[in-house]
């Protein structure tokens, strides 16, 4: 019980509802358990029709006491102000409840603003505990901004973002773009996301190069899921052993499904659905390589688990994927360059110049494993304690 108690608030992380949002949030938790006793509060609120109007669930999951405050969304502009009053009543009662039960806070940590910096802010202005922020969410890139909110929440932001002991972005690009909004700190440092490298490993013996792997979300104006389709129907046409699984669900799902049956992909594709955990790592090991044609990203953390597994990646130079990826494990494109993709493809499927995979791996180890992203947040826990 002496080592410090740091309460996470995230606005993101696997619930009831969902297991993958905030899936990273979760892993960084994992990460500290070494150094610092760690517990969460999640505030959600639910599209049901049924059930208590605010429930309080409290367990210890994965060695993490964990309090997750449910509360039944309401339709319409009074809907709205309700919503906003019982996330807030939530916040507060579910705070109390958190550290009457995994003790009082040492460092509260946030994790992806604005409403979650809410109480962590309040405390810290009355004089109490300090706090840290790190920040996953691609919305103050400029692709973005217009949907960022308007000058009340930047203005609070803004406070937020000024008063924390350090704002910690996945990657310099998004810690680049924040700034530029004027989210003003003096203590802006990257710390990466992390993979579980004892769970993501090679397979015994590599894939086929032919085969390849896409996990995503299906959001089709982040990831460009049917610019990848119409670059790999034209690389089929130079080598028609070449196949495409594609991992994951999402809002654009079926409708990407339906695009590539419309272009005549059945046979030489999967749209495999969700995979979690060992069945992920499965869907690593059973391919060549990795691609990803996105039009924005900040730090993809499926890349780090497919160099993991020592797959080298295909990926658009945006977000922080150019500092990820050199010509030791993959190869950049331009974002939406069908033809390069393509030609890469092809490329990639002969087997030209395949990257080692225990380079692909020591990468990942060096950076983004559990020891090292516990570390680098650990030195910043003691600096902000001290």
């Amino acid at each position: 019980m002496n080592r410090p108690h740091v309460v996470f608030f995230p606005a993101w992380y696997p619930h009831r509802g969902d297991p993958m949002p905030g899936l990273f949030v979760k892993y960084h938790a994992a990460s500290l358990l070494p150094h610092v006793r760690v517990s969460v509060l999640q505030v959600l609120g639910e599209n049901r029709k049924s059930g208590e109007l605010i429930e309080f669930k409290y367990e210890v999951e994965d060695e993490i006491p964990t309090m997750r405050v449910y509360y039944r969304k309401q339709a319409g502009f009074v809907g709205k102000l309700m919503d906003a009053y019982h996330y807030f009543y939530g916040t507060l009662k579910g705070y109390s409840m958190l550290v009457a039960r995994a003790g009082k806070a040492d460092l509260h940590h946030v994790h992806v603003l604005t409403r979650a910096g809410f109480l962590p802010w309040l405390i810290r202005v009355n004089g109490g505990v300090p706090y840290l922020i790190t920040e996953h969410w691609s919305r103050y890139l400029p692709v973005n901004r217009e949907k960022f909110g308007g000058r009340l929440k930047k203005w609070f932001t803004r406070q937020v973002v000024k008063k924390a002991f350090a704002v910690c972005p996945v990657n310099e690009n998004l810690g680049r773009a924040m700034q530029e909004m004027g989210f003003s700190n003096p203590r802006y440092q990257v710390v990466n996301n992390v993979v579980d490298t004892e769970r993501f490993t090679p397979p015994a013996e590599r894939a086929p190069s032919t085969r390849f792997l896409h996990v995503s979300c299906f959001d089709e104006a982040a990831k460009n899921t049917k610019g990848l389709l119409r670059a790999f129907k034209s690389a089929l046409k130079e080598n028609p052993a070449l196949f495409l699984t594609l991992v994951g669900e999402g809002p654009d799902w079926e409708e990407t499904r339906n695009y590539a049956r419309k272009l005549g992909l059945d046979p030489y594709t999967d749209f495999a659905g969700l995979k979690m955990g060992d069945d992920l790592v499965a869907a690593f090991q059973n391919h060549g390589s990795m691609v990803m044609f996105s039009n924005y990203e900040n730090q993809p953390v499926v890349i780090l688990e497919a160099f993991a597994c020592g797959l080298p990646v295909i990926a658009t130079r945006v977000g922080s994927i150019p500092d990820m990826l050199d010509e030791n494990r993959g190869r950049l494109l331009d974002a939406g360059d069908e033809h390069e993709l393509s030609k890469a493809l092809l490329e990639q499927a002969r087997g030209e110049n395949a990257p080692d995979v225990a380079t692909l791996r020591n990468y990942v180890l060096a950076h983004f494993s559990y020891e090292a992203v516990g570390n680098m947040y650990f030195a910043l826990y003691r600096d902000a304690l001290a």
